[in-house]
């Protein structure tokens, strides 16, 4: 029964598409909107209308926030293996810029914050690390890293922490199957 009336479900979210939308913003958050597909529009903070039958409504906050960066193993200079993680702070300064140049706003700036990780750490060699650290200058190199990276995006980096930094050593294990040595 509840098949044979979908039909009227599907009816009434046609119809739907012509009546407008309103949304209202709170002062933390910005929003894009794309007449037509194209043509993206910065709204911020306030009460906003759009229609869903010409537009899209995305928003997005531009608000300080905090994100973490997932663990990696990396080696450097000098060959030492070591795990990182670390915690990004940031706030959106161009949302237009951030929402039209990438797809999924939080996982490009958590990539793009592993990579600048990645490219100051693995410059410097293990005592290099441990110096920086502890004369806290390397913070000030990882934020930096960060900032150039993603300023093309509109994005100001307030922080970029260390929360783990670790030496390790990576073992490769190799399983089979007992069935498969038969």
């Amino acid at each position: 029964m509840d098949s044979a009336l979908a039909w009227i479900g599907q009816v009434a979210e046609w119809f739907g598409q012509f009546i407008p939308r309103r949304v209202v913003l709170d002062t933390t958050e910005g929003a894009i909107k794309f007449v037509n597909g194209k043509d993206p529009v910065y709204c911020g903070p306030g009460k906003h209308w759009w229609w869903p039958w010409t537009s899209k409504f995305e928003s997005f906050p531009i608000v300080r926030q905090t994100d973490n960066i997932e663990t990696q193993t990396l080696e450097t200079s000098d060959g030492k293996t070591f795990l990182v993680n670390g915690t990004i702070t940031y706030s959106v300064n161009d949302l237009l810029k951030l929402m039209t140049t990438v797809h999924s706003p939080v996982t490009a700036i958590a990539e793009i914050s592993t990579s600048a990780l990645n490219d100051v750490l693995c410059k410097m060699s293990w005592a290099e690390i441990e110096d920086e650290q502890r004369k806290s200058t390397l913070k000030t190199k990882l934020k930096a890293a960060a900032q150039r990276e993603l300023a093309d995006y509109g994005v100001t980096v307030i922080r970029l922490k260390l929360n783990s930094l670790a030496r390790c050593r990576v073992l490769k294990i190799s399983q089979s199957n007992a069935s498969e040595e038969r």
